[in-house]
């Protein structure tokens, strides 16, 4: 039997960053035949790693939907001078324009990484950034001639630069490195009700939560060909970029039966659509098994059992941050948009009393929903209105 296949190519260098005219791909490691083990710690669920700049010890987020980057005070430690400013967009579509900067050393562990070029930015006033209390981020860019290996249940990452080392026990897939930044890019497989096939090439993004987020242009192409059931609409937010949350927008949950990553079989796969122009999956993944990008020979290894079996509970709202404020982002069940709309204010969720927490202890509350099969929410809605609802997932 022949089976149409849609497969979407890459149309944007990252999903996170785009930025023009500068040479992320510059910097190299002083080490040859290198395997060092970094033990990382995880806060609200991302991956910070100890890392050490002129001596200093600072905690960076391991982001490879992103190129290094530096806040401003590491950059005044180095007492650097700004190469040039560029235009950046970050995956909400909102622009900025940042400093791009050279290290001369970045170390992390026993590894010496040399004149690598990053992006400044204030982590220390982003709303949600400060949450982790980092110092930068260690970006693809880094990576390009090395092998990294994640292992969550081990909290641990391996650099490498021998394959053999690692004794994988599974077949590759082949990674596309995108733009000077090395944005890693891999195929991610779905069948549909009537068999039909499709593929979307998805950024491997680490500084994102979640599996699977679908590009808008990948929604409108598979929608043609019964890849997806669409299980609701909303016209609301459900992310903060490096900028901001963006602009409101049209929305669909989608249920996905049969995805496929590095030939292993993910079944009930719920996702989103964005307004980014390319799809990307996330740490949750990592719950399944160890990730390896092989950025050397650009090779993608997804150690996991053969099949991951989701929950099949269907998602009916989503929490997200705005104006320092949680708020219901988006809704999906359609009885439940009777009661509760887009930037509605959340006030509490259980025994949780929001304006008694710090903005930064809401982000568990998104995995505590997601958990329960049974909670109560109390919102105030823009006319200022106080109700109480219970949730039945």
């Amino acid at each position: 039997m022949n089976f149409k296949k849609v497969t979407l190519l890459i149309v944007f260098v990252s999903q996170f960053f785009v930025a023009q005219n500068v040479d992320f791909d510059k910097g190299t490691i002083l080490q040859k035949k290198y395997y060092e083990v970094i033990q990382y710690e995880s806060v609200y669920d991302k991956i910070i790693i100890p890392v050490t700049i002129n001596g200093k010890n600072y905690r960076f987020l391991l982001d490879t939907g992103a190129p290094n980057l530096i806040s401003n005070e590491v950059m005044q430690e180095l007492n650097s001078v700004s190469t040039k400013n560029i235009n950046v967009n970050d995956a909400n579509n909102l622009n900025q324009t940042m400093q791009s900067v050279v290290i001369p050393k970045i170390e992390i562990g026993n590894l010496t990484f040399e004149s690598q070029v990053a992006l400044v930015f204030d982590l220390k006033n982003h709303n949600l950034l400060s949450c982790y209390n980092i110092d930068g981020f260690i970006g693809s860019n880094l990576l390009k001639t090395s092998i990294l290996k994640i292992d969550k249940k081990n909290r641990n990452l391996i650099i490498t630069d021998q394959i053999e080392l690692l004794n994988v026990k599974v077949k590759p897939i082949k990674i596309e490195l995108f733009g000077s930044q090395k944005a890693p890019y891999i195929e991610l497989n779905f069948s549909g009700k009537n068999k039909e096939k499709a593929s979307d090439m998805v950024l491997f993004d680490t500084g994102m939560d979640g599996l699977y987020d679908m590009s808008k242009r990948a929604f409108t192409a598979f929608e043609k060909q019964n890849i997806f059931e669409i299980k609701g609409e909303s016209e609301g937010l459900s992310s903060v970029g490096l900028f901001g949350s963006g602009n409101p927008s049209l929305q669909r949950l989608v249920f996905l039966e049969n995805t496929f990553l590095n030939n292993k079989s993910i079944e009930n796969l719920y996702s989103n659509t964005t307004d980014d122009s390319n799809s990307r999956i996330g740490l949750e993944f990592l719950d399944y098994g160890n990730a390896i990008l092989d950025f050397k020979k650009k090779n993608f290894y997804f150690e996991a059992n053969e099949t991951i079996i989701l929950s099949n509970k269907e998602p009916k709202f989503a929490l997200t941050i705005f104006d320092n404020k949680l708020i219901v982002g988006l809704v999906w069940d359609k009885n439940l948009s009777e009661k509760i709309k887009f930037g509605d204010e959340i006030l509490s969720i259980d025994s949780f009393k929001i304006n008694e927490m710090k903005l930064c202890e809401c982000l568990n509350l998104k995995k505590y929903v997601k958990n329960k099969n049974l909670y109560t929410i109390e919102v105030k809605n823009k006319e200022g209105q106080i109700s109480e609802i219970n949730i039945e997932n």
